[in-house]
């Protein structure tokens, strides 16, 4: 936990923390430190995020309230559901969206920031070019899925040199990637999507085998949406609309205020099961209208009203399935002037397509494989769509006025990470960095309960009678997240890291 008067910032690695901080102590304000922050972890977090990534992002603006950015990239125009009839990839070249990670950066900062895109870009640089140790989760991600980036050549020069992962406290350097960023710094993000840059990623992704082409790089555009809601406890909670999954968010809190989740003890399994139950039911009610905005957004926010006007979900409806989403980073900042934003990135799976373009370093994303290719889903693969995420970024204003800036990666566990921390805190009053703490549950990737290994025999018991089907899984595992939090207490700024996963906090006096 970190305390300070003039600011304050958590992320998913040290050296994001590091250079939002820098940005904010030479007077830039949230949006200029996350953009800065979020450029490093594309950098430091490849596994999770790269320049081939997508980012939401929620701001808080005290002349404004709260707006969401929407910087998710579309699937190509080459992309039908008859080419994919026989499964749509998971990994490779062709299962790639059109990256929107970059503009999303750069239209936050038009809209909100202060400083120069190439003062923000050079951390990012720096790093890429100069090196940076391996952690120790960078390095454990490597294992996983060492025999994927084996399949491709420039992926396995840059990560497994020698035919090995990289070592732990080793340096890696990425040259090929500095001169992108370069390019990126000297001529704009615009350079990535209609200049420099795009042709050279044009000219490899040709050799490579994606979909992409240059209309569909030219054509893309983030979206600037309005922010969901929902009451919970005294408090609104706001999250994105689809194509985001945040929406599942607010439907667990609206059921978990329902039956009366602040009387029961956090530590209960009680407390368990009623999450668990309210995830399901939120799933069942929402999870038909995650999918491209321009199809089922507003469909959505009509459902949202209905449930909010009723004080009850509608949850007589098929349980979807789960999303195929595995790994994503973020970072949270608030200023001296109150102004805030949660910013969530990802390439989906860890190490996403698994592809290298040649000459650029950009690992590619995964993202196509967030559709699927049910003909009567709003989520069916199709030409120039936004599939499905679960990136949820989270804000808390209380009375109109800003309490908490809050996100976590954690797969398919996202948003019920964040209903419990907020169950937690909000209605149970549990202290943050307590609730933080304390063993979690979440679903694995078929939707059943899972329960942390830290969590007491005497609870799991309690849990495994009431839920049978439960199991127990090892502290930190993917789908439990790590929390990152920046937050109002009595006129200073508190910024606290989940150190589930490779997370950090700090704070500016």
């Amino acid at each position: 936990m970190a305390r300070g008067a003039a600011g304050a910032v958590a992320s998913g690695h040290c050296l994001a923390t590091d250079a939002a901080i820098a940005v904010l102590n030479e007077g830039g304000n949230a949006i200029d430190a996350a953009v800065a922050g979020a450029l490093v972890l594309s950098v430091v977090c490849p596994y999770a995020c790269t320049l081939a990534g997508d980012v939401y992002a929620l701001v808080y603006d005290p002349a404004a309230g709260v707006v969401g950015l929407n910087g998710t990239g579309r699937s190509p125009a080459a992309v039908t559901r008859e080419r994919f009839t026989d499964g749509i990839p998971r990994d490779g070249a062709m299962a790639v969206t059109v990256p929107g990670l970059l503009d999303g950066l750069a239209c936050l900062l038009a809209s909100h920031g202060t400083f120069a895109w190439k003062r923000l870009v050079a951390p990012a640089v720096a790093l890429a070019r100069e090196g940076f140790p391996v952690n120790a989760y960078f390095r454990r991600n490597l294992e996983d899925r060492k025999s994927l980036l084996a399949r491709d050549p420039g992926a396995a020069a840059l990560f497994l040199p020698a035919g090995v992962p990289l070592a732990e406290a080793s340096l890696f350097r990425q040259p090929d990637l500095a001169d992108i960023l370069d390019l990126i710094a000297d001529e704009g993000a615009a350079s990535f999507y209609h200049g420099t840059v795009a042709d050279l990623m044009l000219r490899a992704g040709a050799v490579a085998g994606w979909l992409v082409g240059r209309d569909d790089l030219a054509a893309h555009r983030s979206l600037t949406q309005k922010a969901i809601s929902a009451p919970f406890y005294g408090h609104d909670v706001w999250t994105m609309p689809p194509n985001s999954y945040g929406a599942t968010l607010l439907f667990q809190l609206l059921a978990l205020e329902e039956c009366g989740i602040a009387e029961v003890d956090p530590d209960s399994a009680e407390f368990v099961v009623r999450g668990y139950e309210a995830r399901r039911s939120a799933y069942k009610a929402a999870g038909r209208f995650i999918g491209d905005p321009e199809q089922l957004e507003e469909p959505l926010r009509q459902l949202l009203d209905q449930a909010i006007a009723a004080r009850r979900i509608d949850d007589r409806h098929r349980m979807p399935a789960e999303s195929l989403d595995r790994c994503t980073t973020n970072v949270t900042v608030v200023d001296r002037q109150g102004l805030a934003v949660s910013l969530i990135q990802s390439i989906s799976a860890p190490w996403g397509a698994g592809v290298v373009l040649p000459g650029t370093g950009i690992l590619l994303n995964n993202r196509l494989a967030g559709f699927n290719n049910d003909p009567a889903s709003g989520n069916c693969i199709a030409p120039r769509r936004r599939p499905a995420h679960t990136l949820a970024p989270c804000m808390v204003t209380t009375r109109g006025s800003f309490s908490a800036s809050i996100g976590t990666p954690g797969t398919v566990g996202q948003t019920c990470t964040l209903a419990q921390f907020l169950a937690r805190t909000l209605a149970c009053r549990d202290d943050a960095m307590n609730a933080i703490d304390r063993p979690r549950w979440s679903v694995d990737f078929q939707g059943r309960l899972i329960v942390e290994e830290t969590m007491s025999e005497a609870l799991r018991a309690d849990v495994l009678t009431a839920q049978p089907e439960a199991r127990t899984m090892p502290n930190g595992w993917i789908s439990f997240g790590s929390i990152k939090m920046a937050q109002s207490d009595h006129g200073q700024w508190i910024a606290l890291a989940d150190h589930r996963r490779s997370a950090t906090a700090a704070a500016l006096n």
